[in-house]
């Protein structure tokens, strides 16, 4: 029997959901099919103590006690991102901030030496974005400052003032920081007018950007825990360990099967990094009993540009005998058409050393080759990676 392993995104959404992903292959048959309808059908299974799947199985309306395919979930975010959910949102701008300051010389080599990757100057205005927002809270510590000083101006708060030793440190007060450098230069920076200027920005951001305060959240934690798994290996060992356990529990549990990875976005590089690992063999359940992987919007290229060293030393073993299909626009800024190209094609490239390239299957929502500067304001390349199926799963 066919038995698929669903890996989603980053992020957890309706659309993204192996139940909607089931759902869209079953309309799909019931289009090619004539004189059978088919339905699907919904549990949930623990393949380890803490660990759970929900399988969703397309059946024969007339006889739903034999599956025609078998879609198993894996579910990563959470074991990816719990230990950074849980910090507070000024930390994970911190930390954001950071990150993108680390990448930055990195980037800017980019736009010069892509390293077939065809849209550096996307990624950087993404950065530059990224910047912004992670500022804009980090930020915001020059206005406490500043509204403080107001307070302890208070007409009220003199006589406590008196009785408490506050005092200007040398070169910082409580009305900005001010740096004599010699006698025609100085530093100067006023919080009373920073804060100001923070506090329109921050209400701009308000305004302008729907969910704001989410978006920061969720911004900075998948891209700050994607990036110490593909830069650090942190978390790798778990879920990699955890993704063995339920291809272990689907070979015990359903005789004779053939397992397809199907994954998206992220989950891509983890169904890749199962079946090509780094430096040791490829498990026993990855060579018996996987015999396809289906990519779709994999950032391949994207993670060979800017983690250089993630794809080095795999295990190539596999070979032919795994059936790879890659689902890809040539619009999307993240998904990778595995060519030194960004045009519409066969695959050219793939791991070092290995002898089969994907399958390339092309998917375009929208005319090539029309992207505007109002497009690339817009991160319409970047929004397409979310557009390869539509919300409802009748799309």
């Amino acid at each position: 029997m066919k038995i698929g392993i669903y890996i989603s995104g980053l992020g957890i959404s309706k659309s993204n959901s192996v139940e909607s992903y089931a759902e869209r292959l079953k309309n799909e048959i019931n289009f090619n099919t004539n004189g059978y309808q088919y339905e699907t059908k919904i549990e949930k299974i623990h393949y380890s103590r803490n660990r759970e799947s929900t399988v969703v199985s397309i059946v024969e309306k007339e006889s739903p006690e034999n599956p025609v395919y078998k879609f198993y979930d894996f579910k990563y975010n959470e074991i990816l991102t719990e230990d950074f959910k849980g910090r507070t949102l000024i930390y994970k701008s911190l930390w954001l901030f950071a990150l993108v300051i680390r990448k930055l010389p990195l980037i800017i080599k980019r736009i010069f030496i892509p390293k077939n990757y065809s849209r550096p100057g996307q990624l950087m205005y993404v950065f530059s974005i990224f910047l912004i927002l992670s500022l804009s809270l980090v930020l915001m510590f020059p206005a406490v400052l500043e509204a403080t000083g107001q307070f302890l101006e208070n007409e009220k708060m003199t006589e406590l003032r008196k009785q408490i030793p506050i005092g200007d440190l040398k070169y910082i007060s409580m009305k900005g920081i001010f740096i004599d450098l010699s006698e025609k230069h100085h530093i100067n920076i006023d919080f009373t007018s920073l804060s100001r200027m923070i506090v329109l920005f921050t209400a701009l951001l308000v305004l302008l950007v729907s969910n704001a305060n989410t978006i920061i959240t969720d911004l900075a934690t998948n891209f700050v825990c994607a990036n110490d798994y593909l830069q650090h290996g942190s978390k790798k060992q778990l879920i990699q360990g955890n993704l063995e356990h339920l291809v272990d529990y689907i070979t015990e549990n359903e005789k004779g099967c053939k397992i397809h990875f199907h994954a998206y976005s992220f989950g891509s590089v983890l169904a890749l990094d199962y079946v090509f690992p780094y430096g040791i063999k490829a498990s026993k359940n990855a060579l018996e009993y996987c015999e396809a992987i289906v990519t779709i919007g994999t950032p391949y290229e994207f993670v060979n540009s800017y983690y250089p060293e993630f794809y080095n030393n795999r295990q190539t073993q596999p070979g032919d005998q795994l059936q790879w299909l890659n689902v890809y626009s040539a619009a999307d800024a993240l998904g990778s058409n595995f060519r030194k190209d960004g045009i519409a094609g066969d695959s050219e490239i793939s791991f070092k050393g290995a002898s089969n390239k994907p399958f390339n299957i092309n998917y375009e929502v929208y005319p090539i080759g029309k992207f505007s500067i109002i497009d690339f304001i817009m991160l319409y390349s970047i929004k397409v990676h979310d557009m390869y199926w539509d919300e409802n799963t009748e799309g």
